[in-house]
């Protein structure tokens, strides 16, 4: 973690109170009160692509220019080289073994049910800056 110095004439406590109203603000912003009467549905994930290597992602990612559209018809194709990777649910998904970023983009090696290997995926989670 980074430290950073408060520059001279402000207080530790305003330094925080400025840098918990950047990280607040947004976020107050966007929310949206929920309309009454209609019941909150639980967001479900789409499926994840997922690779046995993290090569064959970054490969399949640019040559495809990451066009969701253009991947599920690579991997629709069964004469197409799907280069290892393939799209598994939410529901066969356990969880993180690994994660690394490369050029500020941050990848997930998944756990994947019925699978003593870890796959690799586009993370979630934004890669933290330098």
């Amino acid at each position: 973690m980074k430290r950073v110095l408060a520059a001279p004439g402000l207080t530790l406590g305003l330094t925080l109170g400025v840098a918990l109203g950047l990280v607040a603000g947004p976020a107050a912003a966007q929310k949206k009160p929920p309309i009454r009467g209609a019941p909150e549905k639980a967001a479900v994930p789409a499926k994840v692509l997922a690779c046995g290597s993290l090569a064959n992602l970054r490969i399949l990612m640019a040559e495809t220019g990451s066009d969701q559209t253009a991947i599920k018809a690579r991997l629709a194709d069964p004469k197409a080289d799907h280069l290892g990777c393939a799209r598994f649910g939410p529901d066969r998904i356990e969880g993180n073994a690994e994660r690394v970023v490369i050029g500020g983009t941050a990848y997930d090696c998944l756990r994947v049910k019925e699978s003593s290997l870890c796959r690799w995926a586009l993370s979630g989670v934004p890669a933290e800056a330098p």
